[in-house]
């Protein structure tokens, strides 16, 4: 009966073992190989993030740009402040370094640039060369403002605002114009009829609810998520714009109206003496 009762508990024991063998062995395989291969992949310099489509469209927009002269600039609100809060950081990670991006990967539906028309040379074909990229484009135009008051030119159409789509994620490029008392205005992104309210969440937009005047910023180029971007050279300043960046255009047919009928009446009135 001794002998027995030590067979089956050395055959308990074996089970035991081998049992606790096998959890070891599990363990490792699933936990430990794990937390050596992150750690490993992270030393090799893996990149985290760079697989969202903000990050895979912003990139294809600024190779597309850059390809084409295109001086775009920055003027994401959310992406500029992200950079302004960690500017020193930036400063000092060169071109490639970066190994998590941390900016343009940030979850949203648009990421704004903006454009100095009058520095644009190549804009036709632009949009072609867009779409052999994969980008859906679409352009937002109206009448120049600024020569409202010129009867022969009244009618010139200019553009104001591009979106160009990449899969989920959409670049919206705003249009710049100079006007005469030396600051930077953009249009009222208006939809007519045949455009397609379903191409984009047009609400989202952070520009172009209305007119928009700002200062002309210096610029300076930064690295950012290892793309090279223009962006404010004081971007505080630009980002303390857009709150009051609401434009009220002048009613320059009214106005000249107006005036005529005033400088009609002054010639009409009968002199005293």
């Amino acid at each position: 009966m001794n002998r027995i009762n030590k067979n089956v508990i050395l055959a308990l024991l074996t089970l035991a073992s081998s049992a606790f063998l096998l959890f070891q062995l599990y363990y490792y395989k699933h936990y430990l190989s794990a937390k050596n291969g992150a750690a490993l992949s992270k030393s090799k310099g893996s990149r985290i993030g760079f697989d969202s489509s903000q990050w895979r469209a912003v990139k294809k927009f600024i190779m597309l740009t850059s390809s084409q002269n295109v001086p775009v600039f920055l003027i994401d609100p959310l992406i500029l402040e992200l950079i302004n809060k960690n500017f020193e950081h930036i400063k000092n990670t060169s071109h490639g370094s970066t190994s998590e991006c941390k900016f343009f990967c940030v979850p949203r539906d648009f990421t704004a640039f903006a454009l100095q028309y009058h520095l644009w040379k190549n804009e036709e074909g632009w949009f072609q060369i867009a779409e052999n990229m994969g980008f859906q484009c679409l352009k937002i135009e109206s009448k120049d403002p600024r020569l409202d008051g010129i009867d022969s030119l009244s009618g010139t159409e200019i553009p104001l605002h591009y979106i160009c789509k990449l899969a989920t994620h959409a670049i919206h490029l705003v249009v710049f114009h100079e006007r005469s008392g030396n600051y930077l205005w953009h249009g009222h992104l208006r939809l007519k009829g045949h455009i397609d309210r379903k191409f984009v969440p047009f609400r989202r937009l952070q520009f172009g609810r209305y007119p928009g005047a700002f200062d002309r910023p210096e610029l300076q180029q930064v690295t950012v998520d290892g793309l090279e971007v223009l962006i404010p050279k004081d971007p505080v300043h630009f980002l303390e714009e857009i709150p009051h960046s609401r434009f009220i255009e002048c009613r320059y047919k009214e106005a000249r109206a107006f005036f005529q009928v005033l400088k009609i009446n002054a010639t009409q009135r009968p002199s005293m003496f």
